[in-house]
Formats: C-alpha cells, structure tokens, sequence
C-alpha cells in the first residue's frame, strides 16, 4: 500500500473518532489540511489565532463525554501563540491532541523515530539545533506543559503513534501531547504495511493500566469515614462523569457535598447535600458552615492543589481520601489515603463496602436544614442587594436558570465574573458548567462556547464573559456567523478589567491601564452579522434572554451586551483576597492598608 503522510493522518484521526480540528493553515502543515477537506467525518476549522484554536479544542474535551479536541497547527510560531491555552489544559487535567507540521529541514537534520526509547518523564527527546539554521524549537517549549512530544520521521509510524498519543493524553491525569509531522512526511508516499492498524487494537484504556484497588484499602476508607464524626466530600473535574456514584457515596454517608471551581457541574446543586463551590473562608455561607467540623474529608476528582482550594485558604483535615485517575502521589498526598484508578469503578466499589458496613444510609437532617436555610439567606441577601440602576448578577442568574435548559452549557472566561456565575448559578448536569480554572487563561470563553456548540448542535451554549476577554478573542465570533451557531455571549461590560481593579484597590475615577475604554459592542456586532441585544437594568433581563434564546435557536450568534454591578463581590473573590493579605508581615500589611487608603482619596 502506497500512502502519503497526510492520507496516513487523516486515517489516524477518522479512527480515533476526531470530528473536528482547530487551527490556522500554513506551509507547514497545508498538506494534511487538504487532505482533511476530503474527509466526511473530519472538519477541520479556521481560528483567528492559535490560542484559541487551544481554548476551542480544549472545549471539546471539556463539554463532550469521550471527545479529545484536536490542533492542527504549525511549529515554531504556532505553537508558541498556542502556550497559553496548551498550558491550561495541561494544568486542568484536559486531554489534547496538539498535532504541528514542522519543516522538512528539520525532519531531515533532527527527526526522531515515533517508537525512540522514551525519558524519564516519558517524553521524547529531541535536538533541533541545526548548524546554518535558525528556528524555535517546539519540543523543547513544550516539554513542560504536555504529558508527551513525539517527531514523525516516516510514513509508516504516524498511525501507530497518533494512536498512542491518544491513549497517553487520556490515560491517567489526562493532558495534550504534541506530535510534529515534518512536511516531507506530510507530502511523499510510502510503501506502508498491510492491514493499517485498527484503534481499537492500539488503544489501552487508562484503567486497565491501573491495579485494582484490594480490598484491604477499601475497608480502610470506609472505615475512616464510617468513624468520623463530620465527614465532608469535595469533588473536582475528575469526577465530572461519576456524579451518580458519588451521589450515592454523599447520602449512605450523610455528608455534605462541595466543589472546585472546575468540579462546578460534578454534583447536581439541586440535591440536597449541595453546599457550594469548595470551603472554607473563601466559600459561601452554606458551604463553609456544613464544613467547619469536617475531620475527613473524601476528595474525588481532585488533587486540592491551591486552584481547588482558593489559593490555599481552605483548611484541610488530618484525614484525606483521595479518588483518583491519576497514577503519580503528589506530595501532599504522602500522609493521605490514595485510591486509584477509574473513578466511577472506585466510588462504586467503596459505596459496597460502606453498605456492608452500615446498611441503612446516614440521615443528618439537621445538616440538610440548615445548607437550605443558608442557601436561602444568602441569595435573599444577594436579590436585595442595591445595584443603583445597573444589573444585579443574582437577578440576571436567577433569570437566566429560569430561562435555559437544565443540560445548558454554561462557560465562563476568567474574571470576576467567573467566581460570581460559580456560586449564583445553579448546575445540575454533568458537563454543564466549564471555566479556566488553573492558569486564569483569560480569553478562553468566546473560542470555548464556539467549539462547544460545534460538538453539543442540540444543546444550548451560552457564554459569560468580561469586556476585557472580549477584546482578546471577540473576533472568534466571526467563526459563529460563519458556521451558523446558535451561540449566546453575555458580556459583563463595566469599561474596565475589574478582577485587577479590585485587588489593587483602584478609583473607578483613577485613570489607569485597567480601564478600557466605552466600547461599541453594537456596531461591532453590526459589521459582522451577529444578534445585539443591550441589557441596561434589571427590567431588561427577562425579555433580552427570550429575544436571545429565539435568536440563537435560529442558527445565529447573539451578543446581550450587560451593564453589570460589579459592587458587591463574590465570597470567592474576597476570601482568595483575605488569604493572600495574611501571608503578609504585619509591616506590608500596614503599607498595604496606607496604599489603599491614598488611592481611595486621590482617586
């Protein structure tokens, strides 16, 4: 069988179920682009930058059980553009295929051979350095935010290899792993071996490469949190897909249940035991009062690293289960209970052994009163809060889940913004709620809602951003005209980048490099055919979001431009705030304070 690189590829990425990559063409990789045109299942899309071609593939992975979102990018400046959102996927824990062409001079002076003997780190190693040329070395970029590089150097080994890179991005932690295709390969034919190898003979999943958990570590957990006193779960994005299983695991224990920022959409807010978004002084009231006695805590889908505790400022218990896909202890899990493997297997599992243990499930009514009660309190206090004419967040969230799906995609940028849709916006689906949660990757919402709708057409998709991510990657919007999604962008407009004006106590009179201007977001919407529709007071709320919803429903894209209250903040915000001031001597303190206070009264 005589096939070229690029044919090789797109045989690769139909097997793998690859239905859409994000990029932009180039010398360098144009050869796979043209043969990816011909495929019926495969569409590949142009992006305006290549971060958001990151951001979008990201989304994928993100909001489509079993999708990996797929790059086709080119090396050097490619994939430099493209770090920002790689890096946030490999912090969250999201699988990517990052696949770049390269030149053929590099294929010819440094190509290695897809099945080289790997590093320590399980990565291939690579010098790019030429005499007499000159260019960035993608590999040696990236090698810190992928979980593995591998180099083309002949036809015959890109199947095998985009099949196992494939199964490392989803095995264990899941995280991007970059494959570079030097154009030569893309372009010449070669006598390739028969049959191609089918995905399914190649691909592992990562639980079969896990051992299974013993009994003996089963009955250990489930004694530890049969015999505390106020036990408590936390659950993360790993846990995304076992909300059932880890329902079950909260009412046979009784214990309330709380989320990371990234876990938002992993237990259903409406249940009963839902307290909110972590613990803790940066948690709401609920959550922090359901937590305040917790002496073991169950931490499924989640390494509590300081993105998942809010900067560190929840106060973790002595006694720690750990649930998890991830193969490598992290250090401070070195005291900790660490089961893992598949997570749904595992809650399953440990669910059987806390039955065996105590048949009848644990009722703490006591507990579940006063979650309500305070849940209740809280957005009493929220809905009556004065916004002086302009749109209360809770009152806009508050309309806006009465307005849309309960499997509506909600995606967030980063922001104040994001914080306040964490903890006002009730999410009860898996799946349904996603932000940037770890690298404060501003900029992702706009490229993520589109990738969103891309994969989910029968699902609504709505955007909440600020002014200042719009103007990063507003222009991706052009993409939702050109493909006809239905797509809703609710930008938090307040003519300035609040999260920075906040923390550094800045007038809204002061003229600094936080304010942006009064931007047009009409007119803009105007010169590239998207739905506008401003929402200037509370009032306006109701009617904008029907208007909204009937036009997305018709295949197009809609800004609701917002004049947001910025003037209460969320409990996140200022918990993360207060966390950070502590770590200061009582001297910064002070200088703190007196800086505060001139900017107060010279703004």
């Amino acid at each position: 069988m005589n096939k070229s690189g690029a044919w090789l590829t797109q045989y690769a990425l139909e097997q793998l179920g690859i239905t859409h990559t994000f990029g932009i063409p180039g010398v360098q990789n144009a050869e796979i682009y043209h043969q990816l045109n011909q495929s019926e299942q495969i569409t590949p899309l142009l992006v305006n930058h290549e971060m958001n071609a990151a951001f979008m593939a990201d989304a994928v992975s993100r909001s489509k059980a079993g999708s990996v979102g797929t790059m086709l990018i080119v090396s050097g400046s490619g994939v430099t553009h493209a770090c920002s959102g790689i890096a946030e996927a490999y912090l969250a824990g999201i699988p990517l295929l990052v696949i770049a062409g390269a030149d053929s001079e590099i294929s010819a002076n440094s190509a290695i051979s897809a099945n080289s003997a790997t590093s320590a780190n399980g990565q291939l190693s690579a010098n790019s350095k030429q005499s007499g040329y000159s260019s960035i070395d993608a590999k040696e970029i990236l090698k810190s935010l992928t979980k593995a590089i591998y180099s083309i150097s002949h036809q015959q080994h890109i199947v095998d290899t985009l099949f196992t890179a494939y199964r490392v991005a989803t095995s264990g932690r899941p995280g991007p792993v970059f494959v570079e295709i030097p154009l030569d390969i893309q372009m010449l034919s070669a006598n390739i071996e028969e049959p191609l190898p089918l995905c399914g003979q190649k691909s592992q999943s990562a639980n079969e490469e896990v051992e299974a958990i013993s009994d003996a570590d089963l009955n250990a957990a489930a004694t530890q949190l049969l015999q505390a006193e106020s036990p408590g779960i936390i659950v993360g994005w790993g846990a995304v897909d076992a909300q059932t299983e880890v329902i079950a695991l909260a009412q046979q224990i009784g214990a309330p249940v709380c989320t990371t920022l990234s876990g938002v959409s992993s237990f259903p807010a409406q249940h009963s035991l839902h307290a909110g978004m972590i613990f803790g002084p940066a948690a709401v009231p609920s959550a922090e009062n359901a937590f305040k006695d917790c002496d073991c805590l169950l931490a499924i889908g989640t390494n509590l690293n300081e993105a998942d505790t809010a900067n560190g400022s929840a106060q973790l218990p002595d006694n720690i289960i750990y649930i998890t896909s991830e193969k490598n202890r992290a250090d401070d899990q070195e005291a900790a209970t660490a089961l893992r493997g598949s997570i749904q297997q595992i809650a399953t599992d440990l669910l059987y052994k806390l039955q065996e243990r105590q048949p009848s499930a644990i009722s703490r009514k006591a507990l579940v009163d006063d979650i309500a009660n305070q849940k209740a309190l809280f957005k009493k206090e929220w809905l009556g809060h004065n916004s002086r004419g302009l749109v209360n967040p809770a009152v806009f969230f508050d309309k806006l889940r009465a307005a849309v799906s309960d499997d509506a995609i909600i995606i967030t940028d980063d922001g104040l913004h994001t914080y306040l849709a964490a903890e006002l916006m009730p999410i009860n689906s898996p799946r349904s709620f996603i932000s940037p949660s770890s690298s404060n990757a501003m900029g992702y919402c706009m490229p993520a809602v589109n990738a969103a709708k891309l994969v989910n057409p029968d699902k609504q998709v709505i955007g909440i951003l600020g002014d200042g991510a719009m103007l990063m990657s507003g222009m991706e919007a052009l993409t939702a005209v050109r493909e006809n999604l239905g797509t809703i962008y609710c930008i938090f407009n307040d003519g300035k980048l609040s999260r920075i004006n906040h923390s550094q106590r800045i007038s809204d009179d002061q003229t600094t490099c936080t304010k942006l201007g009064n931007i047009n977001w009409g007119a803009f919407a105007d010169s590239i055919e998207c739905g506008y529709i401003p929402v200037r007071h509370n009032n306006d709320i109701e009617v904008a979001l029907r208007h909204a919803l009937e036009t997305a429903a018709h295949h197009q894209p809609v800004f609701l431009d917002i004049s947001i209250d910025y003037s209460r903040h969320s409990n996140y915000a200022q918990g993360v705030e207060k966390t950070n001031a502590a770590r200061f001597s009582s001297a910064n303190k002070l200088g703190m304070l007196g800086r505060a206070i001139v900017r107060k009264l010279t703004g």
